[in-house]
């Protein structure tokens, strides 16, 4: 038992390395050209559904479809939206493999692992190694999950298996609760339903039981893939919550149809297999089938109650909410200029934010709902956006002042890299409890200077205002004798401060010289494009 329970812990070490794999690669991968291929995928959902069904045939695990598209999300190359209708009807296609085992994929997800490993390590073909090595974290993950798989339908050899197969036929909940219980340890409610069908083919289970197994497998699929998706968060981790409730709906019609027929002696369900077959491990597959089938229907039909209840399930972070651009559109890279100008638009959009930054620093404010952390994390999102957008207008015939102005743009964007950086480290730095009044006095004077220059900037790209710039570039070249001298009066004093306090002072004025030199250089930058009026 001790080698089975080592296999399971490194299945889920292998799993999980895979996500972190895909999800990374995936991120990387976030360009125009997959975007618009995931996009158009599941631009309809009658066509999201269709390749969500292919997907849940492919990889035999609706979790595992759900847990691939929460990584799209996470990786911002789909919309929880357009996700949802995957999700649903992938767990349909899986179902289908009931009825194809002889068509395994476990020689397949071996070849897939080997071939992508091979390409990751020597890192062949350079030009696609981000899709190799999201296909080599595909691979792992269902490697892992295979693993988790052969090692825990190990279990069914011991003892304590087959009293339960005895219990199973004494109590429809008892079946219910055995059939979640063995489905988490197996992690892998479709193992269960085909070992169920395998036993009640050959006799040891009627065909009520059977179906009352198969339902329990569905809430223990809703167990397994809230623990193995729960790392997510926001709405990468709606996408997850729509396959935990996907189960817990169908698992509520089918169990609520069941009892109305027990309660109005009625055998409907299994009158309706009867008539499609004989055999009775054949009309329990086809329970199966239609409970993957109705649910993925009604839940299309009912879809944006489905989606709110995925979406208050997992609210969007403060983080996620921050880091969605305003202004930039894919579309809008066929119009080269409308795209500058909206470009123009969103890096003033962050300039802006930047005094929420030093605002948070304030002696006597309250504390802000909004961390720096979590401004410092959406400010990244958005500008690897704005670099991805600007790389894409490259590729078009700009006019030589359109060219100009782009160059300027990304000159802008690596100078306000810097500013944010600046004003996020100024955060930490001073956020930190000081026993030197003299520092916090200092620091308090830095946040002042500081802001006065950024909303100056701002002003000025607003405004389209030389004297702005002028007054800009006044500010900033004063302030590296400034610092200078503040730097000299406080190591002057080294006896009376500690050297705490000195690395302190020389880290802040250090920082924000920094912040200082990028102003002043973006003020020259904006006097020289275009401005958006």
């Amino acid at each position: 038992m001790t080698e089975q329970l080592l296999h399971i812990l490194a299945g889920l070490g292998l799993f999980f390395v895979g996500i972190k794999m895909l999800s990374k690669s995936l991120r990387a991968m976030a360009g125009g050209s997959l975007r618009k291929l995931a996009r158009k995928m599941s631009a309809n959902q009658w066509l999201a559904g269709f390749w969500g069904g292919v997907a849940g045939f492919a990889t035999q695990s609706g979790r595992t479809t759900a847990l691939i598209m929460a990584s799209l999300v996470q990786g911002r190359i789909v919309e929880v939206r357009s996700s949802i209708p995957i999700v649903i009807w992938a767990n349909f296609g899986c179902t289908l493999i009931v009825f194809a085992v002889v068509f395994p994929i476990n020689f397949f997800v071996l070849f897939l692992l080997g071939v992508a490993g091979l390409a990751v390590a020597f890192e062949k073909p350079r030009n696609f190694l981000n899709v190799v090595t999201a296909t080599f974290g595909l691979a792992l993950m269902l490697y892992g999950l295979s693993m988790i798989s052969a090692a825990a339908s190990e279990f069914t050899e011991y003892s304590w298996f087959e009293n339960s197969l005895d219990l199973m036929n004494k109590s429809f909940v008892l079946a219910f609760f055995i059939g979640l219980a063995v489905t988490v340890l197996a992690q892998s409610h479709m193992a269960i339903i085909l070992i169920t069908l395998a036993m009640t083919k050959s006799g040891l289970l009627d065909f009520e039981h059977a179906v009352m197994i198969i339902y329990g497998t569905h809430v223990g699929s809703s167990v397994i893939t809230y623990l193995t998706g729960a790392h997510f968060k926001g709405r990468a981790l709606q996408v997850v919550w729509a396959q935990i409730l996907y189960n817990l709906v169908a698992v509520a019609i089918f169990l609520g149809l069941f009892f109305f027929e027990a309660l109005c002696h009625s055998r409907l369900l299994h009158d309706l297999a009867m008539s499609l077959s004989d055999e009775i491990n054949v009309q329990a597959a086809l329970i199966a089938i239609l409970m993957n089938l109705v649910t993925p229907l009604a839940l299309m039909l009912t879809r944006k109650s489905f989606t709110g209840a995925c979406e208050r399930a997992s609210p969007p972070s403060e983080t996620e909410n921050l880091s969605e651009p305003e202004y930039l559109q894919e579309e809008l890279v066929e119009s080269p200029v409308a795209g500058l100008m909206l470009c123009e638009k969103e890096q003033l959009r962050l300039l802006k934010r930047l005094p929420s930054y030093l605002g948070m620093l304030r002696i006597g404010e309250e504390s802000p709902l909004v961390t720096p952390e979590s401004y410092h994390q959406a400010y990244e999102v958005i500008a690897r956006n704005i670099l991805q957008f600007q790389s894409s207008l490259i590729s078009h015939a700009l006019s030589p002042d359109d060219t100009e102005w782009l160059i300027n743009l990304q000159n802008r964007q690596e100078l306000l890299n810097t500013i944010e950086a600046s004003c996020f480290e100024l955060c930490e730095e001073l956020g930190k409890s000081s026993v030197n009044e003299n520092v916090d006095v200092l620091g308090q004077q830095i946040i002042e200077a500081l802001d006065t220059m950024i909303l100056t900037a701002i002003a000025a790209i607003e405004n389209n205002d030389d004297a702005e710039c002028d007054m800009l570039d006044t500010m900033t070249s004063e302030r590296g004798e400034s610092m200078e001298q503040i730097r000299k009066r406080y190591l002057a004093s080294a006896e009376r401060v500690s050297a705490s306090t000195r690395n302190q002072v020389l880290h802040i004025t250090n920082v924000f010289e920094r912040a200082s030199w990028s102003l002043g250089r973006f003020s020259k930058l904006i006097r020289q494009a275009p401005q958006v009026k």
